[in-house]
């Protein structure tokens, strides 16, 4: 009789257990709906019943429930919002707990969270970067959360006491950039963000990196260094900034280049002897580099540099870079104002006669013209050259309807320009 009672009582609290349990798929749903109807109190209401007991349901339940929880930080008072922002953080750790494997990025959510409110406490904003960084340092794929992490690194490295040596910064600086150069070429569509955070992340070193402590962080560390790519990139890269007509520069890039080739490595060569005055191995290797990028603006801009270096000794190999620039990047109108000065001031060098300078700048005109068509910044530049055009006379003008309305101009222009 004793055992028939106690089994009637497990059977009413198995009863009483299982009334309790909730449906959690439902209650998605439900957390859903509120949240795409604005109504965050009763979202909160349904994430204060469900955090526990959905916990390991679904990712679905976090991404929603982060969506509430940063609406509360909005609109929490200020003697409210540390308890808010701990509470959104706390989340974030039961969201990797539950979900080891999420490729949510909490931690650097989380320490975003700290830093952009001003509450950290024992450093968990710092702390929560650095181990994001050093679990993968190319997860960091939004541009301000690597702006903030180096910030505070350099905090502590300005803080003596933490005892960083000028060598962790490098190395630090030169990974960081690593991470802005590769996720700037994965996401073009936040390039001009990198770019941004590049100069920001530069600017906090700038008085720190002269050629000397560069050259010599480079020297003391290539040894133990040499086989390591990723060490040879961002010191290749660090070099190429600060002190890129070193020696060791060419060492590194050389060194780069043979057990890695890669465009980079190929436009790190070009940048050394160019700054050593060997144009002609600059010239050789910003093509090759150009040659193997896979990147359109990249190659753009590598043929732009090219253009550039040739202008003063080659304006026909010039003018071949820049035509690859525009190919590769036809929005860019800085390679059409170019473009439209190398023809401009070749005027008198190509054009033997009154009729073919001025359909030298005629050909110029037009080219500028295109710039100001892809870029309207360059509408006044264009406006302005066309002012100063001096037009065909009556008499050179019937002389050029005799041809078919067309000039041709050899020289290195080698173009017929179309009245």
């Amino acid at each position: 009789m004793k055992t028939l009672f106690s089994l009637v009582l497990f059977l009413i609290s198995c009863e009483t257990i299982f009334s309790q349990e909730i449906d959690c798929d439902n209650k998605q749903k439900q957390l859903s709906s509120a949240i795409t109807d604005s109504d965050f109190a009763k979202a909160n209401e349904i994430l204060a019943e469900t955090r526990l007991k959905c916990a390991t349901k679904s990712e679905v339940f976090y991404l929603l429930g982060i969506e509430v929880l940063k609406y509360n930080i909005e609109l929490a008072a200020d003697d409210k919002k540390e308890v808010a922002v701990l509470d959104l953080v706390k989340f974030y750790d039961q969201y990797d707990k539950n979900f080891p494997d999420n490729k949510n990025g909490n931690l650097i959510n989380k320490a975003m969270v700290l830093y952009e409110s001003k509450i950290s406490k024992e450093n968990d904003a710092y702390q929560s970067f650095d181990k994001a960084f050093a679990k993968d340092k190319f997860q960091f794929k939004n541009p301000n959360a690597l702006f903030m992490y180096f910030s505070l690194f350099k905090e502590k490295y300005n803080d003596k006491k933490n005892n960083i040596s000028f060598d962790q910064l490098l190395g630090k600086y030169s990974e960081v950039l690593s991470v802005v150069e590769k996720n700037r070429k994965e996401f073009p569509e936040k390039e001009v963000e990198f770019n941004n955070a590049f100069l920001a992340i530069n600017s906090l070193v700038k008085d720190d990196l002269s050629k000397e402590k560069v050259v010599a962080y480079a020297e003391s560390n290539y040894a133990s260094n040499k086989e390591n790519i990723g060490w040879l990139e961002s010191t290749a890269n660090l070099l190429s900034q600060n002190a890129a007509n070193s020696p060791i520069f060419g060492t590194v890039a050389n060194q780069l280049n043979s057990i890695n080739p890669t465009e980079k490595s190929a436009y790190h060569l070009g940048n050394f002897n160019l700054k050593t005055r060997n144009q002609g191995k600059a010239v050789d290797y910003f093509n090759q580099s150009a040659s193997l990028s896979t990147d359109k603006l990249e190659k753009a801009r590598t043929y732009y540099t090219l253009a550039n270096i040739l202008s003063a000794t080659d304006k026909s190999k010039s003018k071949e870079a820049l035509k690859l620039a525009i190919d590769n990047n036809p929005s860019n109108g800085e390679y059409y104002v170019f473009l439209s000065s190398l023809y401009s001031n070749s005027a008198t060098e190509c054009g033997t006669t009154s009729i073919e300078k001025k359909a030298i700048y005629q050909l110029a005109k037009t080219t500028i013209n295109k710039a100001a068509q892809v870029e309207p910044k360059f509408k006044a530049t264009a406006d302005q050259f066309s002012k100063k055009l001096e037009a065909p006379t009556s008499q050179e003008l019937s002389a050029i309807k005799k041809n078919g309305n067309k000039v041709v101009i050899g020289c290195w222009i080698n173009e017929t320009v179309q009245f």
